[in-house]
Order: C-alpha cells, then structure tokens, then sequence
C-alpha cells in the first residue's frame, strides 16, 4: 500500500509548497532561479501563476513535479502532497508519482503527444500505467476520457493520430491524457497559448468544470490576464523568480497591491475606451545572476525610493491579499 494518503482531511491544502528555491550552477556558482515561493493548493481550487516571461512561473510548478534536471536544481524548500513531502523522494518514486497524483498540461498540444503512435495507444498506456484498467476496460476508460473533454465520435477517433486533430482538440486530448491518471493536482502551463480566442475560452470552460466535477486542486500558469480572469480562484503574480502579490482573483484584479501587478493590468485594452498608446512598462526584468540589491522590481517602479534598496520585501498586508513592497498600492482600502 502506498504512504500517501489517497485524499487530503476536510479544508487542508492538497499541494503546499514552502520556501522553494531553484538555482542554476554555471561555472562553479549557484545562479537563483527561483526564490522563496510558497503557495498552496486545496481540491477545486485554480490558483492562476501570472508574470511575464522569465519570471519563474514554469519552473516553479517543473520543481514541484519533479521534472528539474542538472544543471538545475530545488536548493532549499519543501513540497508536501496530502501533507506527505515528495520533494525528497527518489526519482523512481517520484516518477510513480507525476502523471499519477500530479498531471501536467503543456502549452503545445502537437509536442506534447507522439506523432507516430494514435490517440487509443497513447491513452490506452497511460491508463495502464497509472491506474489498474487493462485491455478492453483501459480502451472504455480512454472512450469516456475523450467523451469527457467534450470529443465526439470517440470511439472512431481512438485510431488516428495527433495531425488528424485540430489544435483545439488536441489540447483536450492532452486533457485527457491528463486526467488518465486520476490525479489529484493538475499543472497547467500556458494551455491557450497556441489556440484562437473562440477556442480558449472552449477550453477554460472545459479547463473549469472539469476542476469542480472532479474536485482538482490546479495551477494554471499563463502571462494572459483575460484567462487568469475567466478561470481562476487565487492569483499569485511573480516578479524575477519571487511571488510578489497573492489574493483572490477579484482583489489583484480590482485593487492590485504591487506596482508590478499594476503595470500589468494597465497594459490589458478596455472595451469602449479609446487609448492611442497602451502604459508601456520600461526596462526588462533582471536575468539570473543579475538582480539588483533590495527588491528585484525597484529600477522599472515609477515609486521605488532609497528604502527599496536595502533588502528585499516581505509579503505583507492582510492574510488574503499580501505584496512584497514597501509602498503597497491602495493601503487604506485593502487593509480595512
């Protein structure tokens, strides 16, 4: 029998990270990668992972599932699956584990399935794999798979392969694919990118119910803001490998805290109002190896001074909605 419990007690965290850090060693030095991330994650929860590119945001959730390969690696921190910690195991068991207890959605659906093996087979191993179907009742469950995420004709589509797929429908195949396993936490990384709008939103609702019907603790990582916005509970915003802001989707949205999640919401169109330029954020985010003394965002912030340089910031604020700055926006209201 396995040592981890099969399902979390009544309002504990499914998924608790706690100070993770990953660092890259490059000639002999440990470059920071990620730095202190801590989040959680309870069953039918979508906690939304939002930044630019380079902030952290794939990596944080390819260390927790165990995927980090030399020259990376978690330095300091620790992952806990039902209060179980898996970040210590061995990569045969954590292996047992991804897939199983921990499924991965990636951003393009045509590299992520085999070209030269059909949808039945690919589905059909992984089911095998992962749970105790065999035979004709792995090819049933892969049938109600396809079903499920909404693909019609399963049994006929069964026999052909990933090219003879749309792109929308080869992302709920990888869905698919995905739930094989019965996992309890899905990782989501940038699941609409490479789709069209009609189709996003089709998958973000499919992407939503599955989580309540199935009662999924998920992480979904994306730099798009309207998704963040139609899919998720809990938003956490990173900044050059940190988390700088955590809340409800509602608040960050409505009343962000940091400066940085504010620059990114000024630069989301507004139906109905004429603007000849969008607000430009100037600069880059620092690279590895190169991040300035204090808080990581003080040379692009419009209200960085002196004291933003002495250290980095904590999270503060109220529990519910915390940033990591020391001239948190909108203070009076969020902290009533």
């Amino acid at each position: 029998m396995s040592v981890f419990t099969t399902q979390a007690a009544a309002g504990s965290p499914v998924l608790t990270v706690r100070g993770l850090d990953v660092v890259l060693k490059r000639r002999g030095a440990d470059l920071p990668i990620i730095r202190d991330v801590s989040y959680d994650l309870r069953a039918g929860e979508i906690l939304g992972i939002v930044g630019e590119s380079g902030a952290g945001k794939s990596m944080s959730g390819n260390a927790v599932a165990g995927l980090l390969r030399l020259p990376l690696s978690a330095s300091r921190g620790e992952v806990r699956l039902n209060g179980d910690r898996i970040d210590t195991l061995s990569p045969r068991r954590m292996a047992d584990i991804r897939g199983k207890r921990i499924a991965m959605v990636f951003q393009d659906p045509l590299t992520s399935l085999n070209p030269v093996f059909t949808i039945g087979a690919q589905l059909i191993e992984t089911i095998e794999r992962h749970t105790a179907a065999r035979g004709k009742a792995a090819k049933a469950q892969a049938v109600s798979l396809l079903e499920q995420v909404g693909i019609p004709a399963a049994t006929k589509r069964l026999s052909q392969y990933p090219h003879e797929f749309s792109g929308g429908m080869r992302q709920r195949v990888v869905i698919a694919l995905a739930l094989a396993g019965e996992p309890d936490i899905l990782f989501a990384d940038e699941p609409t990118t490479a789709l069209d709008v009609s189709i996003q939103a089709q998958i973000i609702a499919l992407f939503r119910r599955l989580c309540q019907e199935k009662g999924l603790a998920a992480a979904l990582v994306t730099h798009d803001m309207g998704v963040i916005a139609q899919a998720t509970d809990r938003m956490a915003v990173m900044y050059a490998g940190r988390i700088v802001e955590t809340g409800t989707t509602a608040q960050i949205l409505h009343r962000p805290r940091h400066p940085y999640t504010s620059a990114l919401m000024q630069s989301i169109p507004q139906i109905g109002k004429r603007q000849h330029r969008l607000p430009q954020l100037q600069g880059a985010m620092p690279r590895p190896g190169s991040l300035p003394q204090g808080c990581a965002f003080s040379p692009r912030c419009a209200l960085a001074t002196a004291g933003c340089l002495k250290a980095v910031p904590p999270m503060s604020g109220p529990e519910d909605h915390q940033a990591a700055c020391i001239h948190p926006l909108n203070r009076e209201a969020s902290d009533v």
